[in-house]
């Protein structure tokens, strides 16, 4: 059995959100340009209109008409450990992280350049998804490379799941005694690839830019003793609020 009218509509612009066809600020077409361009009567349009709303995904208000709401933004690696150092815990209002997984593996070339090991040289990897509280859509995939020696020694950082004790980062800081000295990060945008479309949960075949996070940390001694990679959904944005002195 089909969905309503309304049901299909509202998945229908939806997916036009979540894969950035629709960014946040656009307003949506008035509800009698979609009635004429057939996609439901007046009733139809307005319950899917009433639909995305409820789900967090649209703000309606009189006199700016049906806008794609802010969808929450990318954080940094260090931003997100700054946090953890400050309130326990690395979300954003209005976010949650899920799909934690770790495991062994061999480390791809560019992990291992990054992480300056050889190519296949054992590395844990550390994965976990970031979703909008409101909608559960994808903010971003957010994975982290450890070298093997350094993970064998935390053995909770190999265990799948949220770490309660602070981020990877604090965890192999307190665990060697030499704190962080510097990060070396990039940010970059490129075409959806299907890897990313699996990864951020939307259509293989959508075509949207999506922002590349990655950074390299480094301690007191030289040694990096993290690799962090994190993909943003189509139409996220990264932001930085900065204070003046």
């Amino acid at each position: 059995m089909p969905p309503p009218k309304w049901k299909a509509l509202a998945d229908e612009i939806a997916a036009k959100i979540t894969s950035g066809a629709y960014t946040p600020g656009d307003r949506l077409p008035k509800i009698e340009d979609l009635v004429s361009a057939g996609k439901g009567s007046k009733s139809t349009v307005h319950a899917a209109y009433k639909a995305l709303e409820a789900d967090g995904l649209v703000i309606a208000s009189r006199g700016h008409g049906t806008v794609v709401r802010e969808r929450t933004t990318l954080a940094t690696a260090a931003e997100r450990e700054q946090r953890s150092k400050i309130t326990g815990s690395s979300w954003r209002a209005g976010e949650r992280s899920d799909s934690h997984m770790a495991g062994f593996i061999a480390a791809p070339e560019d992990v291992a350049e990054a992480l300056e090991i050889e190519p296949g040289g054992l590395v844990l990897r550390r994965s976990r998804t970031y979703r909008d509280e409101h909608d559960g859509s994808v903010v971003s995939h957010s994975t982290s490379w450890i070298p093997a020696g350094l993970a064998e020694g935390l053995p909770e950082l190999a265990m799948g799941r949220r770490l309660s004790g602070g981020t990877s980062i604090d965890l192999i800081t307190r665990h060697t005694g030499r704190p962080v000295a510097r990060r070396h990060s990039s940010m970059w945008a490129r075409t959806t690839t299907a890897t990313d479309a699996g990864l951020l949960e939307i259509p293989e075949d959508t075509q949207a830019a999506v922002i590349v996070l990655t950074v390299r940390i480094i301690d007191t001694s030289g040694l990096t003793i993290e690799y962090g990679v994190d993909v943003g959904g189509p139409g996220r944005r990264w932001t930085k609020e900065e204070v003046s002195e």
